[in-house]
């Protein structure tokens, strides 16, 4: 069964609507339908983590997760976006009013936060904490879209 005849299916048996399927108003409705409902299980399916994602999420979560000033006004951080490219990855995080992103490496199986900053370092700054040009350049595309147009240093 493809997608399309599953969302017919759906659509008939959630709304017990009886139209013969070659009517207007049917294929008009489904349509109508498939624009409302495939987005959201798009979504739905890119916010599903790989393994590899999560276990950056926890490494990261980990070393916001301490008592702190911060912490009892804003609660606890909250990883937003990571990107990946093994051994190195980046997110980014908010923490109340404020935010951020980190850089963590994959080491002996287990990730690393090697920074997290609220400030921007610029393309430069990323490589000396040991992460490949090329690498910088693919995960700062995926983390922070318009890191080109901000200060290079």
């Amino acid at each position: 069964m493809d997608f399309m005849e599953v969302q017919v299916k759906a659509f008939t048996a959630l709304n017990k609507l009886h139209f013969h399927p070659w009517s207007a108003t049917f294929w008009a409705t489904l349509i109508a339908w498939s624009i409302l409902v495939t987005p959201v299980f798009a979504q739905t399916q890119s916010t599903i983590a790989s393994p590899v994602v999560q276990a950056v999420q926890q490494a990261l979560q980990k070393n916001m997760d301490y008592p702190s000033k911060a912490r009892s006004q804003f609660g606890v951080g909250q990883v937003t976006k990571v990107a990946v490219l093994p051994p190195y990855a980046m997110a980014t995080w908010t923490w109340g009013p404020t935010g951020g992103w980190a850089i963590l490496i994959e080491r002996n199986r287990k990730w690393q936060v090697v920074t997290r900053r609220d400030d921007w370092i610029g393309l430069r700054g990323v490589i000396k904490f040991g992460v490949p040009e090329s690498v910088a350049i693919q995960l700062l595309d995926q983390i922070i879209p318009d890191w080109k147009t901000l200060p290079s240093e």
